[in-house]
C-alpha cells in the first residue's frame, strides 16, 4: 500500500510556497516490483522538478487500476504544478474517494478553494454515507424487505400454529414494508443526488454553461477549473448538469471528468 513519508525539507519548500501541502507521498515496496519502481521514479521526476514527467508516470500507475489516496493526491499535485488547476483539483477529490479523512488532499483543496472560487456543492456527513453506498443498493434493500414483508403476512395468515402470534408478525410485515419504502427514498437519492458516479468536474478552462446544447447559446454562468457539477442528462458531445447555486445548464463533454469511477485506460480495460 502506498503511503505518505514526504520529507521535511520539502514540506516546507511547499508550505512556504503555497501555504499547505503540495508535496509527492513516497511508496514502500510492493510486491510488484514495477508498480513500486514506477511509483518511486515518478516521486524522483517530482522532486526533480520534472513535473510533465511525473504526472505522466502517475497517471499511467492511475489509468490502470491502481486505487491509491496516495497515488492520486501525488498526480494532482503534479498537475496543480504544470498549472492544471481542474485536473489537480480533479485527482484530489479522488484521492478523498478513497481515503475521506487524508489531510493533505483537504488542505490543498481549502487552498484551491481559496485561490480558484471554484463551485463545489455543500454536502453533510449523511449525504457522504448514502453516497458511498452501492450503486444497487435501493434494488436490493427494497427487494429483500418486500419479500420478509410478504413472508411475514404469509405466515401471519396461513400457519395456525402461529395465530397466537399473528399480530407480532403482522406488526413485522408493516415494519418491513416501512424499510422497504425508506430503502426505495434512499436507493433514488443516492442514484440522483449523491451517488459519486452523477458528479464531474470541470477540468478545462474559460467554461461556461450555456442555456442550450449549442455554442452560440446564451451563458447561464462561467465555471472556473475544478468546479463541480451533478450530471442530469448526457446527449452525447454535450452534458446538461446542475450547478451549485441552483442553476442549470449545458456543458460540453471535453470540458468534463467524471469523478468516480476512474477511467481507465483502453489497454488496462
Amino acid at each position: 500500500m502506498m503511503r505518505h513519508t514526504a520529507s521535511f525539507s520539502l514540506f516546507l519548500f511547499n508550505l512556504l510556497a503555497a501555504g499547505l501541502l503540495l508535496t509527492p507521498a513516497r511508496a514502500e515496496l510492493l510486491s510488484d516490483s514495477e508498480v513500486s519502481a514506477l511509483f518511486e521514479s515518478a516521486n524522483g521526476d517530482f522532486e526533480a522538478n520534472k513535473f510533465e514527467d511525473a504526472a505522466l508516470k502517475y497517471e499511467q500507475l492511475a489509468r490502470s487500476g491502481r486505487i491509491s489516496a496516495e497515488l492520486y493526491f501525488n498526480l494532482g499535485t503534479a498537475k496543480y504544478r504544470l498549472g492544471q488547476s481542474g485536473e489537480a483539483i480533479l485527482w484530489m477529490k479522488r484521492a478523498l474517494v478513497v481515503d475521506p479523512d487524508m489531510p493533505e488532499a483537504r488542505q490543498s483543496l481549502t487552498f484551491l478553494r481559496t485561490r480558484i472560487g471554484f463551485f463545489e456543492f455543500a454536502e453533510s456527513r449523511l449525504d457522504r454515507i448514502i453516497g458511498s453506498l452501492p450503486a444497487t443498493f435501493g434494488i436490493w434493500a427494497t427487494s429483500l424487505a418486500v419479500w420478509i414483508s410478504l413472508v411475514l403476512i404469509s405466515m401471519a395468515v396461513f400457519f395456525k400454529g402461529l395465530k397466537a402470534k399473528r399480530s407480532t408478525l403482522i406488526t413485522c410485515a408493516i415494519l418491513a414494508a416501512m424499510a422497504a419504502f425508506v430503502s426505495s427514498r434512499v436507493g433514488h437519492y443516492r442514484t440522483t443526488e449523491v451517488g459519486l458516479e452523477t458528479f464531474s468536474t470541470i477540468t478545462g478552462s474559460g467554461v461556461s454553461a450555456l442555456t442550450a446544447p449549442a455554442p452560440d447559446a446564451k451563458a447561464v454562468v462561467e465555471l472556473p477549473s475544478g468546479s463541480e457539477v451533478r450530471i442530469i442528462r448526457d446527449t452525447g458531445g454535450w452534458q446538461y448538469a446542475e450547478i451549485p447555486g441552483n442553476l442549470r445548464g449545458w456543458i460540453r463533454k471535453e470540458m468534463l471528468e467524471p469523478i468516480w469511477p476512474v477511467p481507465h485506460s483502453k489497454n488496462n480495460s
